[in-house]
């Protein structure tokens, strides 16, 4: 399990077709995935870089996408990554922000053994952790590792975004 794999996250609202302005969001630098997920936000863009210039810049050009409507972004300040479960862009990705009491490290060490553990990072805002878990359906993410979070003591809040594919564009005759 590598740790200090730090990155910066931007969670987005937008308008319209996803499946545009995810491919615009893809060819702006700095951006490893644009993700659409069900909640609160309609996007979560990972990027590269923790570098707050370089992530301040990625955000500039998504907020001037015409579709975006409203973002967020959040810089890591400490990560854990389960290597072995490293992203496949097929399979289901659930989000979870947590909000914490007690220690940081105590929180992480459970988090990690979760079922579907990708990824978890320490974030400054609203939310204290971000966690991400990838398994093979939506329903064992659901059942095999979002449930589990609520167990784990020191979490005073928490809520969850899940990815979805995008339906394919229909062909017109």
């Amino acid at each position: 399990m590598a740790r200090n794999d730090q990155t910066g996250y931007i969670f987005a609202k937008c308008k319209g077709e996803r499946a545009h302005t995810i491919s615009q969001i893809q060819r702006i630098p700095n951006v490893e995935s644009a993700t659409p997920v069900t909640g609160r936000f309609d996007l979560v863009i990972k990027l590269r870089t923790n570098e707050p210039t370089k992530a301040f810049t990625t955000m500039e050009k998504i907020r001037n996408i015409p579709s975006i409507t409203n973002t967020q972004t959040t810089i890591s300040f400490e990560s854990i990554v389960n290597s072995s479960n490293r992203a496949d862009g097929d399979s289901p990705l659930a989000f979870a922000l947590l909000k914490v009491r007690g220690s940081f490290d105590s929180i992480l060490r459970k988090l990690r053994t979760i079922p579907n553990f990708a990824e978890a990072h320490v974030i400054p805002g609203a939310f204290d952790i971000l966690a991400a878990f990838r398994a093979d359906s939506s329903e064992e993410l659901l059942e095999k590792s979002v449930e589990k979070i609520g167990s784990i003591n020191g979490i005073t809040a928490s809520e969850t975004l899940i990815s979805y594919s995008l339906p394919e564009r229909s062909e017109r005759f």
